[in-house]
C-alpha cells in the first residue's frame, strides 16, 4: 500500500485528554479517515495521498523509532500534569484509578528525544482545555496542510462521537479547564504514587507545573492510598524484554507497509 500522510496523537499517558483533542482534531479538520476511537498506529490503513488522524496514547514508546525516517508521519503529544493523571479514572471501571507515575515516566521519557522534530507538536492539555482556539492555530501553525472547519471552541455543536469515545470522556460537553486540580482532592492518591515511585516534582519543574517543591507540603498529614491501578505499577524485565521485542516488530512491519508499492 503507497503512502498516505499519518498523523497519530500520543500522550504522556492514558486519561491525558487524547481522546477529546481527536474527537476535536476530526470534528474542526476535514480529514480523509479516521477511527471510532483508539487505534495503534501499525494498524491504521489509508489510500495514497489521503489524510488520516488517529490516536492511542501510549504509542509515544514507538514515535522514536517511526520519525527517523518516516516524512509522512506526524505526532502531537499530549502533555498533562501527572498528578492529574494518575487520580483520573475511566468510565468503564470508575471502582480504580488507571494511570500511575510509573507509566507517565515511562511515556515521558519516551517523547522527550522528538522535542524540536519538525513533525512533532507537544500540547499541553491545560492549554488545550483553556484556550482551545490558540491552541488549534498552534497545530494548523506546526501542520498547515490541515484546513480549519470549525474552531476548537465550537467542537461540541458539530461533534458526532463514537460509544467508546463518549465513555472514556463521560460525555459531549464544550471544551473547558473544569478537570483542571482534582489532583488536589484526591493527595491520599498522590502520597500513595510518591510512596511507591519517589517524588514527582522533578518533572513538575522540568514541565513548568511547579517551581519548587513546595507543593507537597500539602501532603504532610495525609494517609497515602495504596491501591491498584489498571496499570502495574512495576513491569519486570522479562515483560520488558518481550515488549522490545514486540515493539521492532511492529515498527518493522509500519516500515514495510508504508514503503510498499503500488
Amino acid at each position: 500500500m503507497p503512502e498516505f500522510r499519518h498523523l497519530h496523537i500520543v500522550a504522556c499517558s492514558p486519561r491525558s485528554g487524547t481522546t477529546l483533542l481527536h474527537e476535536a482534531m476530526v470534528t474542526c479538520f476535514p480529514v480523509d479517515k479516521h477511527y471510532d476511537h483508539e487505534i495503534r498506529f501499525n494498524q491504521v490503513r489509508a489510500d495514497a495521498g489521503k489524510t488520516v488522524i488517529t490516536k492511542r496514547p501510549k504509542d509515544t514508546m514507538y514515535l522514536q523509532a517511526i520519525m527517523q525516517d518516516d516524512p509522512q508521519f506526524y505526532a502531537i503529544y499530549v502533555l498533562r500534569d501527572p498528578r492529574d493523571v494518575i487520580v483520573s479514572r475511566h468510565g468503564k471501571n470508575a471502582e480504580i484509578y488507571y494511570s500511575n507515575i510509573r507509566l507517565w515516566r515511562e511515556l515521558h521519557n519516551a517523547a522527550r528525544p522528538l522535542f524540536g522534530h519538525p513533525n512533532f507538536l507537544t500540547v499541553r492539555y491545560e492549554d488545550f482545555v483553556s484556550r482551545p482556539d490558540d491552541i488549534q492555530s498552534e497545530i494548523v501553525s506546526r501542520f498547515p496542510w490541515l484546513l480549519q472547519r470549525h474552531p476548537f471552541s465550537r467542537y461540541h455543536e458539530h461533534a458526532v462521537v463514537s460509544a467508546k469515545s463518549q465513555l472514556a470522556m463521560h460525555s459531549v460537553r464544550p471544551i473547558a479547564p473544569t478537570s483542571l486540580g482534582r489532583w488536589r482532592d484526591n493527595l491520599p492518591r498522590i502520597k500513595g504514587q510518591q510512596q511507591i515511585h519517589g517524588s514527582l516534582t522533578p518533572e513538575l519543574i522540568e514541565c513548568g507545573y511547579e517551581t519548587s517543591a513546595d507543593w507537597e507540603e500539602l501532603l504532610d498529614g495525609v494517609a497515602p492510598d495504596l491501591s491498584r491501578s489498571r496499570y502495574p505499577e512495576t513491569v519486570y524485565w522479562p515483560r520488558r524484554v518481550l515488549q522490545a521485542l514486540d515493539a521492532g516488530r511492529k515498527v518493522r512491519a509500519y516500515r514495510r507497509m508504508r514503503r510498499s508499492a503500488n
